[in-house]
């Protein structure tokens, strides 16, 4: 049993809770090896989860002082978790590491440190913190803070806002009073996907206000086992080591950052972009991760770096993947032996490590929000290319691809110079997104309108809306067509579910921690800083429609499922295409980039109860033939004739 004081209060927990399995029967990395031969003979199976958010300016950034690190001096020998009996021989040593880019100021020298003559890096826990906050202060969360209590194995770290996570060096375990309310950025509901440069209070101008408090329901604590998979979390005297790895797993891809350990130093950076590698090439951060024409593509990595990249992937993949239980998943160790490329991950060729993982990503998981993002450094900038010039990105992403393509072709008949993002077809308005998009730009409305130039997804909505709603309009009927909608930033969404409805209700569920949150949001199209019937086209006397096909993903299949619940717009075309969870980017420990869906998942409610809208909405009028959705005379003569 621990104690940790917040505030007044003195809260007790204890960190012996049962796993529901165990990634295998041993603690050895070298019985790990065995284990997976000899499950390989014998069966395949193995007893055994992460947008969009932008870089503040350098000029914001300031660069911690961290925790004193002698270089590559070796600490002796000791006994540091009892309770294990285990024994490390510590060794540190500095390292070059990069904040986002490769400005002089956003560099600094960071100590790492080694168990056992291992190559597999861990930070200190006072260094760690300092990489957090340096985080957190240049992703927009200034308020950001992590307190320390130290208790012999145990080192817990304290939000600002009083919730804490316990790390138990002795057991390998992490454990979380509420994951949810640890990982809130900025906010003051529990799971907020509108970004808070957005988001406003009553005397502010900006583009979305949260309308009401949230409808909220707290998950349950969430104990995370890395000891499970052969992770050792590491404390001696007052020091407490984590692998930068893990850090990187479980504290930095909820804020949609990573990290890239490359022997020679580390980058901390957003993966969300071609921030490496693009066209051809090589970005300055790249340069430095890739080295120079691709110098560090050896195509070898260490043993002991191989054995903790397999087991941090399953650890990472099984806490942080968001569809589990919607692809029976019960474990990703189970799942990587269960396809023939699987034990390719077992070697120390990085390219079959990263040929396996992307059959991990594009064949077995196929969720389409999933992505094999950018190879190691080992494998080299272009073998990400090469691997989707032989394979194929998986069916999933394949089939939306062609749907997308055909719906595109098909509407270059009927509007060879570019579709308008607004357009009035006799008594009908055309209101067409491809994408949702948002940026600092959109700002700019408050000084000066939007346009019928514009091209956001901000200026698009707020110009149509006016439009529609200007004296002596012909405008009866509106047809946001999203057929073509792969999806985008969540706020640009949200602001578009507003602009509709007047009120954009935003259901949220995790599924990992059972938290329920319900964010209810309001838009202002007109730029007069007030949050009135103005600013919306429902109660207007319009008929409201949304085109949808299956190329609609993503927040391209949100908004229409949202739509669906509310009896002011009415779906046509054909069922959306689904993606139900927000996306987050993992790094592995040699260096591999993948995207994958969170457990932060979009939901309906109906009676109360949370549906994931992964399915994808029908329409409540059909249209079969892709000419119908383009040809918009007719379409127009269709939904005249509707009522």
């Amino acid at each position: 049993m621990h104690e940790i004081v917040q505030g007044s209060h003195t809260v007790k927990y204890s960190c012996t809770f049962a796993f529901y399995g165990k990634i295998l029967p041993c603690r050895s990395n070298s019985i790990f090896r065995k284990e997976f031969q000899y499950e390989k003979k014998l069966k395949k199976t193995l007893s055994a989860v992460i947008a969009s958010a932008m870089i503040m300016t350098s000029s914001l950034m300031t660069i911690p002082s961290y925790a004193e690190g002698t270089a590559t001096t070796a600490e002796s020998t000791t006994e540091v978790c009892s309770a294990n009996a285990k024994s490390y021989k510590i060794t540190s040593k500095k390292f070059k590491t990069f904040f986002f880019n490769t400005a002089a100021e956003n560099t600094t020298k960071l100590p790492l440190y080694f168990m056992n003559g291992s190559d597999v890096p861990y930070y200190e826990i006072d260094d760690a913190i300092a990489v957090l906050k340096t985080v957190n202060t240049l992703w927009g969360n200034p308020n950001y803070d992590l307190k320390v209590h130290k208790d012999g194995d145990v080192v817990t770290l304290i939000r600002e806002n009083d919730y804490f996570v316990s790390i138990d060096c002795a057991k390998d375990q992490m454990y979380f009073l509420d994951y949810n309310a640890f990982f809130t950025q900025d906010s003051d509901t529990l799971i907020d996907l509108v970004l808070s440069g957005w988001k406003i209070t009553d005397t502010d101008y900006a583009l979305i206000k949260t309308h009401s408090p949230a409808t909220e329901r707290y998950g349950s604590y969430r104990l995370l086992e890395p000891g499970i998979y052969c992770i050792d979390l590491v404390h001696k005297g007052n020091k407490y080591y984590i692998p930068v790895q893990t850090v990187s797993d479980v504290f930095l891809a909820p804020t949609n950052v990573a990290s890239l350990y490359i022997g020679r130093s580390l980058i901390i950076y957003s993966p969300s972009g071609d921030e490496l590698y693009s066209d051809g090439k090589y970005t300055d951060l790249g340069m430095i991760y890739y080295g120079k024409n691709g110098k560090y593509a050896t195509g070898k990595v260490s043993k002991t770096m191989s054995e903790f990249n397999i087991c941090e992937l399953c650890f990472a993949f099984d806490y942080l993947y968001g569809l589990k239980e919607q692809h029976h998943i019960s474990s990703f160790a189970d799942l990587i032996l269960e396809h023939k490329s699987g034990y390719k991950i077992l070697g120390t060729n990085s390219k079959k490590i990263d040929e396996s993982l992307f059959h991990l990503v594009y064949d077995m998981l196929d969720d389409v929000h999933s992505k094999y993002v950018k190879s190691s450094y080992a494998s080299g900038a272009e073998f990400d290319k090469k691997l989707t010039d032989k394979y194929g990105q998986g069916r999933g992403r394949t089939e939306s691809f062609a749907i997308q393509e055909e719906l595109e072709n098909v509407r270059k008949k009927y509007y060879p110079d570019g579709v308008p993002g607004y357009e009035e077809v006799g008594d009908t308005a055309y209101i067409t997104l491809d994408t949702f998009t948002i940026d600092l730009q959109s700002l700019m409305y408050y000084a000066e309108a939007p346009t019928a130039e514009a091209t956001d997804t901000i200026g698009i909505i707020a110009y149509s809306v006016q439009q529609i709603l200007r004296e002596g309009s012909p405008n009866k009927n509106v047809v946001l067509d999203l057929s073509c909608n792969i999806g985008g930033p969540a706020d640009a969404a949200v602001y578009t579910i507003a602009a509709f409805l007047g009120k954009a209700s935003v259901s949220v569920e995790d599924p990992n921690t059972g938290a329920l949150v319900i964010n209810d949001y309001k838009a202002d199209t007109n730029f007069d800083g007030k949050y009135n019937s103005k600013d919306a086209l429902a109660g207007k006397g319009l008929n409201l429609y949304c085109l949808t096909s299956k190329a609609s993903f993503s927040c391209g299949n949100f908004v229409p499922c949202v739509f669906k619940e509310d009896n002011h717009v009415s779906i046509i075309g054909q069922r959306s295409g689904g993606g139900a969870c927000s996306v987050m980017f993992l790094t592995t420990a040699i260096g591999s980039v993948i995207r994958i869906s969170s457990s932060t998942r979009l939901s309906y409610v109906k009676n109360g109860s949370f549906y994931d809208i992964d399915q994808g909405a029908e329409p409540d009028y059909a249209i079969s033939k892709y000419d119908h959705f383009y040809d918009r005379k007719a379409l127009t003569e269709y939904i005249d004739n509707i009522f």
